[in-house]
């Protein structure tokens, strides 16, 4: 028995002629999976590098800032974000919060969170795990910290979910000691 399988087999290996359609019609899904693929991994990594790449320049722009933050400066970086990021068609969210070194205490402090969209303001409680995070500062000195998140739908259904791109991106204040909060702005 096992030989005439094998015998079977070798035949149809050596076996040169076909159909050119029947072979398009075998291999073209395939290819065609193949490139779906390609491209729909392609734009995941390519939407969280932009992503990334937009929410550093809210953070540049923040950290810029000489005046005082207001509810719809925070608005206007919301929809900045959203162009640059391309993400916009589905919910996109954004969280500025101010943290400062508690030096004495050896631990990250909120000194204001403010926030855009379906993501909760940033509390004292929530930074305590964030010291690996961050970069080790002086005794009050203080850090801008940018987070974002943004629904990503991929083009194709080859195996990657949707899913929420999230950035975390810090940066320290530039002309002024800290960045100030105005709610009445």
């Amino acid at each position: 028995m096992k030989q005439f399988i094998l015998s079977k087999l070798r035949r149809f290996a050596g076996e040169t002629k076909g159909s050119a359609a029947v072979e398009a019609a075998i291999i073209f899904p395939v290819i065609f999976w193949a490139y779906a693929a390609t491209f729909t991994y392609y734009e995941a990594y390519r939407a969280q590098t932009v992503a990334e790449k937009a929410a550093y320049t809210i953070s540049d722009m923040l950290s810029r800032e000489t005046l005082p933050i207001t509810p719809s400066y925070m608005t206007n970086a919301r929809n900045i974000y959203k162009d640059l990021s391309g993400l916009s068609p589905g919910e996109t969210a954004l969280r500025v919060t101010l943290l400062r070194w508690d030096g004495p205490n050896n631990r990250f402090k909120v000194d204001w969170s403010q926030r855009r969209g379906d993501i909760p303001r940033l509390r004292n409680r929530d930074v305590r795990d964030y010291d690996d995070l961050l970069p080790p500062l002086i005794s009050n000195e203080r850090i801008i910290l940018v987070e974002t998140a943004s629904d990503y739908d991929p083009a194709f259904s080859v195996g990657l979910s949707p899913r929420v791109i999230e950035t975390f991106v810090f940066t320290r204040p530039r002309f002024a000691p800290q960045l100030v909060w105005d709610s009445n702005g």
